[in-house]
């Protein structure tokens, strides 16, 4: 989970921390959600097939890391509207997540693809037909990257092995620490 984007909270939804990490540490099976009009719209162009090799994320502001290069291939495009069929998140059924391509990123397998869902409108990830309404079973991923807290839980606990709560930087912070305070009466609890 990554905390400190967390899209229900409010966030940019275009933090690059984790999947800046996840490139780096060439790991194999992950699915990783970025709002990124640009980005999308760039992949919308070229069309299915494509080589796709663009910055994403980070473009929001200035707290949720810098762009990262992604090479890969567009694996598909998508209109971004799925139906909801459990109870979730005060009984929403239909969300729109924008124009969504999915981008097979280089160095992906047949058996452990990982793919990032470039979306042109912030979409919280409260339901898993998010992924399975792009072609992503959840499943058959080793890592599901969420920008959230609270509202993903009911849709992966369910299906995760573990959850896994990341203390990164962003407007959703957890850690009172990653803020600079200029008013505040001392001392006040969670920072002293």
């Amino acid at each position: 989970m990554d905390m400190g984007d967390n899209i229900g909270g409010g966030s940019s939804g275009d933090s690059t921390f984790i999947l800046g990490e996840l490139l780096k540490q060439k790991a194999e099976g992950w699915v990783v959600t970025l709002a990124d009009r640009e980005a999308a719209e760039t992949a919308f162009r070229s069309g299915v097939g494509q080589p796709f090799d663009h910055k994403v994320g980070g473009k929001t502001d200035t707290l949720h890391g810098d762009p990262v290069q992604v090479r890969g291939k567009i694996k598909s495009l998508h209109d971004g509207k799925y139906v909801e069929t459990e109870v979730r998140h005060g009984g929403t059924r239909y969300y729109e997540m924008g124009y969504t391509a999915v981008i097979e990123v280089e160095g992906s397998t047949r058996d452990l693809p990982s793919l990032l869902l470039l979306t042109t409108e912030r979409s919280s990830p409260n339901s898993l037909h998010q992924l399975i309404n792009c072609g992503v079973y959840p499943q058959r991923q080793k890592i599901l990257v969420v920008k959230g807290a609270i509202a993903p839980r009911a849709a992966y606990e369910p299906m995760a092995s573990r959850i896994i709560e990341v203390d990164t930087p962003g407007a959703t912070a957890v850690n009172p620490s990653r803020f600079t305070y200029h008013h505040v009466r001392r001392p006040l609890f969670g920072l002293d």
